[in-house]
């Protein structure tokens, strides 16, 4: 048989007390959430978008007895913030190769608004607040450091979406080069980043302003996929920046572009097609 036992009744002034400490806690807690620093201010976060591609953004390419689509790639920043990146002082051996002298932790700082008018001014909004977010090793083939992981690239089959090509996980030197969108709202009129010793070095600060983006030519190294076992068709081929989400963002389902290409091996021809890719992979 189950017995119902009371509780007995606390005294006012113990729930009193109970409630005052729960009240400091969760007040204290707040405080030390990110961005908590500056009261009730918002972030002014970047907003990564991967942009249009063109035809001559195009090209194939044979090397050592392979077959390879080169591409352009740019990436901008559309947000209300800045993306600001910097290295961590000394090395934690983020890339795995137990050299502690070409790699160093990455941090994002993200601003707060601090006059509340929803518009980065470098002058005001002094605030911010700091996250790990990925790792910057050097980069022998362009003489400076590299984001790892900053963009992915893939081809997929139009018709059925399968994949049948990836890129290796490619790195990037972010630093404002294209003023893409020049009427965004806090957007400087000449280049900011990189700031500091030198471009993409390891002591310097990189980044994307508002409404400056990044460019990657086909000619570099990494921007490439293997195609050799591909046969003539038409194909989908994927963009996609910060593909892991680590950075802190106003909006991740823009970060990927598709473009329809139509791919010619034999006559080592490609071709940007019109429209969308119907299937999303």
């Amino acid at each position: 048989m189950l017995r119902v036992i009371s509780s007995p009744r606390l005294p006012r002034r113990l729930v009193t007390g109970i409630v005052a400490a729960l009240t400091s806690f969760l007040a204290a807690a707040a405080a030390m959430a990110p961005g908590a620093g500056a009261g009730s201010q918002a972030s002014l976060r970047p907003d990564l978008v991967t942009l249009r591609l063109t035809q001559d953004d195009l090209v194939l390419e044979s090397s050592g007895g392979k077959l390879f689509l080169r591409l352009s790639n740019r990436i901008g920043n559309k947000g209300r913030g800045p993306l600001e990146i910097y290295p961590s002082a000394s090395s934690n051996n983020c890339d795995g190769d137990d050299n502690p002298a070409n790699d160093r932790d990455v941090y994002q700082r993200v601003f707060q608004d601090s006059n509340a008018d929803n518009v980065f001014e470098r002058s005001q909004d002094l605030g911010s607040h700091e996250v790990l977010f990925g790792c910057e090793q050097y980069h022998p083939a362009h003489h400076h450091w590299h984001v790892l992981d900053f963009s992915r690239y893939k081809l997929v089959r139009a018709r059925s979406g399968r994949t049948v090509a990836r890129s290796t996980k490619i790195g990037f030197c972010i630093v404002d080069t294209d003023h893409r969108f020049a009427g965004l709202p806090g957007s400087p009129p000449g280049q900011y980043y990189p700031t500091g010793s030198g471009e993409c070095d390891q002591e310097s600060i990189d980044g994307l302003s508002v409404g400056w983006a990044d460019s990657y030519a086909y000619w570099l190294p990494g921007q490439e996929l293997n195609v050799s076992s591909l046969r003539h068709g038409r194909y989908c081929l994927v963009s996609t920046a910060d593909p892991d989400n680590l950075l802190r963002e106003t909006d991740n389902s823009n970060n990927t572009h598709r473009a329809k290409i139509g791919l010619h091996p034999a006559k080592r021809t490609v071709e940007r097609l019109p429209g969308d890719c119907r299937k999303k992979p």
